[in-house]
């Protein structure tokens, strides 16, 4: 029998109600992260490093496991990345959804390589990168009606639509993996498209630098340490 590797305080993040995991396979986990107005998740585990990418204004109280509260104000569109082995309870200050978009950056993200950058391929749109790190870049794109986009794998496209109540575009309609190659995104029923897409790997570039890294001796002051002078 495997035995839970957490404290009894403590879940999986994929066990937290308030994450809701929509994708996942050895490169990435994909979670939609919803927590109302005045609530708070579980204490839960981050294993690996994560992206998240902010929908909407936003304050929360993060409260470390065995840290101090501390305050976090984000705008729209804000992207932040956290290194592995954060525990934590976050709780929404506002009279607002906290709603964000969650990467999570599997071991099998390391040997991938990144395509090339996105590209409005037909009746115009804008394409805006707003973050960029070795393993991951985010591009915010919006396409005119009976627009396409070209999107080269591996990638994550969250098409955004407007939510009328609220005349915001923050409301996820669909997720789509994109494997490898090259795949055309379309604007549908004749209406304004906005998607956030997740491309991730390293340019060819830096795999081959970050190979060399992993082949090269680590130095040691004892190497020579026998050896008479």
């Amino acid at each position: 029998m495997v035995q839970n590797q957490y404290p009894e305080d403590v879940v999986p993040i994929e066990e937290e109600p308030h994450h809701r995991l929509v994708f996942s396979n050895d490169r990435v986990r994909f979670f939609i992260v919803e927590i109302a107005p005045h609530e708070r998740t579980l204490r839960h585990d981050h294993p690996h490093d994560y992206l998240m990418y902010v929908m909407g204004e936003a304050q929360v109280v993060s409260t470390a496991r065995d840290g101090k509260p501390t305050s976090h104000t984000y705008r729209d569109g804000d992207c932040e990345l956290s290194s592995a082995g954060l525990i934590h309870v976050v709780e929404n200050v506002r009279e607002t959804k906290f709603r964000n978009l969650l990467v999570e950056l599997m071991p099998g993200l390391n040997e991938l390589q990144r395509g090339r950058d996105l590209r409005i391929a037909a009746e115009g749109g804008t394409i805006e990168a707003i973050f960029v790190e070795e393993r991951i870049s985010v591009w915010s794109l919006e396409m005119k009606p009976d627009g396409q986009a070209e999107v080269c794998g591996p990638a994550i496209v969250a098409r955004l639509f407007k939510d009328e109540l609220t005349a915001k575009i923050n409301q996820v309609s669909d997720i789509t993996w994109i494997e490898s190659g090259r795949s055309v995104l379309g604007s549908d029923l004749g209406r304004t498209v906005r998607a956030i897409v997740f491309q991730l790997g390293r340019t060819e570039e830096q795999l081959a630098a970050a190979r060399k890294r992993a082949d090269e001796p680590i130095n040691s002051p004892r190497v020579h340490a026998d050896e008479p002078e």
